[in-house]
């Protein structure tokens, strides 16, 4: 063979290396969670549950029946069912993330959150999560799903834009309670 055959099929091989190195997925490919995006109204099916979320609201005080707190609110009403099982079905995941910080669903007020679910019944209420106030004219991902442990599991992803939401004095959280279908 030619010596400059041979230079040419040695740099083939290379931008071909080169090439598989670009397409091969990272590490934690194999173990991302199924994300099923939605829009707020609009309701998605991961592979455990059926969820909606609606009426995103920010308010300078959040409020729960006779409980109340102060701060920088987004609430959010939550509509979900379900699907195939009702061991280990609760709400175990509801993260706002904006710019890369994932925020936690409130335990405070009386909310939906790690509520139990039932199969075909859905079950309504709210989300309450105390944002710094820095963020709240950012845009965020409501993340949902069934488990703390996201890996290999379906997540539910729910667009916001913080600054698009008119601002409340109070914002209610919706009593958690089961719904008609």
């Amino acid at each position: 063979m030619r010596p400059w055959a041979v230079w040419a099929v040695g740099a083939g091989l290379v931008a071909l290396a080169w090439g598989v190195v670009q397409i091969t997925p990272g590490e934690d490919a194999a173990t991302e969670p199924f994300v099923v995006r939605t829009a707020v109204g609009e309701s998605a099916v991961a592979r455990a549950f059926e969820v909606s979320v609606t009426d995103p609201r920010m308010g300078s005080r959040a409020v729960a029946g006779s409980w109340s707190a102060g701060g920088t609110w987004l609430v959010v009403d939550v509509t979900v069912t379900a699907r195939d099982d009702e061991r280990g079905a609760l709400l175990h995941h509801a993260e706002l993330i904006v710019d890369g910080v994932a925020y936690r669903a409130s335990e405070r007020p009386a909310s939906i959150y790690r509520q139990q679910l039932a199969v075909g019944i859905p079950r309504s209420g709210s989300l309450a999560f105390e944002l710094p106030a820095a963020v709240a004219d950012r845009t965020g991902s409501l993340t949902l799903g069934l488990s703390d442990e996201t890996r290999l599991d379906s997540l539910v992803e729910v667009p916001i834009d913080l600054g698009a939401l008119t601002r409340e004095t109070d914002v209610e959280l919706s009593p958690t309670g089961w719904t008609t279908p």
